[in-house]
């Protein structure tokens, strides 16, 4: 049933569920004490496979000036992602569920919008170590690194998106180790000041 309900929902996705449901997640975050939490959704593409994702990340640890017009800073993100396969007809599908920091380095600006980029390892659980019967992950625990560039905007550039590549894999812990690489789109919005 689960499965079924999944599919539906990344098959008529449109920008409007898109924004309940990143408005559902929003009013999870900002039931918590922090200030600067950040709420996303995710889609993406690779291999053969279809990604829907949903995550929330934390305010910033800590962050660096790094020069004249440049923070360096790192927070947490935690996240749930649908894969749904589509090779020649051999469909599956798994739920992957990640955390991690993200190191950003960010171009500081008083105008509405500041480039960045972004990099991230980080430790990711699958449902199954098996999609689409040609890709095989051997282990149901993964590694997980991104690499994105972005932009803030918005007032107090609340609003967030990025093109990232990103890559899962046991990091050769048992073979065979397929991993899969994909090319992501992600949308955040960040509550509180920043």
């Amino acid at each position: 049933m689960w499965n079924f309900f999944i599919r539906s929902a990344i098959r008529w996705c449109t920008p409007v569920h898109c924004a309940g449901l990143l408005l559902a997640a929003a009013l999870l975050a900002s039931a918590g004490e922090s200030n600067a939490m950040r709420v996303g959704i995710q889609a993406g593409v690779g291999n053969y496979v279809d990604i829907l994702g949903v995550g929330i990340g934390s305010e910033d640890w800590n962050q660096w000036s790094a020069g004249e017009n440049w923070a360096l800073s790192v927070y947490g993100v935690a996240g749930a992602s649908y894969w749904q396969g589509n090779h020649h007809g051999q469909n599956a599908d798994l739920v992957d569920l990640s955390a991690a920091p993200v190191l950003r380095l960010e171009r500081n600006s008083s105008g509405k919008v500041a480039p960045y980029i972004e990099a991230s390892i980080g430790l990711h659980l699958l449902s199954h170590t098996r999609i689409n019967e040609t890709r095989q992950f051997s282990t149901a625990f993964q590694f997980g690194e991104f690499l994105g560039v972005g932009m803030t905007f918005g007032e107090e550039r609340r609003y967030d998106v990025a093109l990232r590549v990103e890559h899962v894999s046991n990091g050769g812990i048992k073979n065979p180790n397929d991993g899969l690489t994909f090319g992501a789109v992600v949308f955040q919005y960040r509550f509180g000041n920043r």
